[in-house]
């Protein structure tokens, strides 16, 4: 916010390339917009900004089994022990709470971390949810082709929709 009401733009190359014609007022009110948006993000986000991620949760493979709660050290003992998990999460691709195999051979393990994991939806998802319903409210969109436009909710889930299932399923009403 200071750098704005300093004229000095590096992180707002849009505002750089109009620098000439921005008044004081103008980066003022920029300044108290952007105030207003970090005051706005401390408020909603005031319970994940407090939140202690245990360590075993982060870097499961890493941390001292002994700084666990015992309820949780035998779990945790086995999945460190687990060959397969270890070398996906050695990888780097994968994040060893995503891999399905973990909530069955890890229940107690998988009860504890998820938890924490649901706190923090990834940017991919919501980024894919913003850009499918600009796509929908689009004027593309507007012109009422319902097939060609789809289901919000279809569209964000990987499920497909098993059409002929469904049409088996349905059973049409005899008339009156």
């Amino acid at each position: 916010m200071n750098n704005i009401r300093c004229h000095a733009f590096a992180q707002f190359l849009c505002l750089a390339s109009v620098s000439s014609d921005l008044q004081d007022n103008d980066l003022a009110l920029y300044a108290e917009y952007l105030e207003n948006m970090h005051a706005d993000m401390q408020t909603r986000f005031s319970d994940l900004l407090v939140m202690v991620i245990p360590t075993w949760v982060s870097i499961p493979f890493k941390v001292n089994v002994a700084d666990i709660d015992i309820s949780l050290q035998k779990p945790l003992i086995e999945l460190q022990s687990d060959e397969i998990m270890h070398a996906k999460f050695k990888d780097g691709k994968y994040n060893v709470w995503k891999i399905t195999d973990v909530a069955t051979k890890y229940p107690l393990l998988w009860d504890k971390a998820q938890l924490y994991i649901i706190a923090f939806p990834t940017s991919y998802l919501v980024e894919l949810g913003f850009s499918r319903v600009s796509q929908v409210l689009s004027k593309v969109c507007n012109r009422l082709d319902i097939v060609k436009r789809g289901d919000l909710r279809l569209s964000l889930t990987s499920m497909k929709p098993d059409i002929k299932k469904l049409t088996e399923q349905h059973q049409p009403k005899g008339s009156h």
